[in-house]
């Protein structure tokens, strides 16, 4: 099994803004660690949810951030790791947002779920985005909802096929979906979503 990318859901609970100066030095020397570490095991993508707890709400907070992260891009070159955000903001503000670190090893991760949760359209999204989006997370959400099975939800699976043939996105798709019932087991449910995706990726 090759890992290809860690998601540092734990910055949600402690973002690397808006937090204690303790806090904040803490979690940047386990950003640091992870960045080593990502290159000794030759893993090539690091992710970081500015999703709900950690979203962005305010220039002030978006500043912070960046500033707060200064110290931390010249060892993702060096150890030739991509940072990947994931964000809500909607496509346009991303793309410039990941372009003020001015940095090519800042990228996107993108969210099907969370995209059709805020009513964004998802061709839009990737046309605007494009080779800015290193990995995706595959997965389904009522608009304004919770994560739900793939396919039950708002995502538009076909549109967003389609549009990623359009861009020649090669990169990786990270399945996310929603646990099901106690009827079917981790691997029978990843089987389904495996499915699911694999008739997608097979037309498109």
């Amino acid at each position: 099994i090759k890992i290809n990318s860690i998601c540092c859901d734990n910055f949600m609970e402690k973002p690397l803004f808006k937090s204690s100066k303790f806090d904040l030095e803490k979690n940047l020397k386990i950003l640091e660690y992870l960045i080593n570490t990502c290159q000794r095991l030759e893993i090539k993508y690091l992710e970081i949810p500015l999703v709900d707890s950690a979203s962005i709400k305010s220039k002030n907070e978006e500043q912070e951030f960046i500033q707060n992260l200064q110290n931390i891009l010249p060892l993702l070159e060096k150890n030739n790791v991509y940072l990947t955000l994931e964000s809500d903001f909607e496509p346009l503000k991303f793309k410039e947002f990941l372009l003020k670190f001015n940095d090519p090893n800042v990228v996107a991760n993108y969210d099907t779920g969370n995209s059709a949760s805020l009513g964004y359209n998802p061709e839009e999204e990737l046309t605007i985005m494009g080779e800015l989006i290193k990995n995706i997370h595959i997965k389904d959400r009522k608009r304004g909802g919770s994560t739900v099975e793939l396919g039950k939800g708002d995502a538009d699976f076909e549109k967003f096929f389609q549009t990623l043939s359009k861009i020649s996105y090669s990169g990786d798709l990270i399945l996310q979906g929603a646990r099901l019932d106690n009827t079917l087991s981790p691997e029978e449910t990843c089987v389904r979503y495996k499915k699911f995706v694999k008739q997608y990726v097979d037309k498109y």
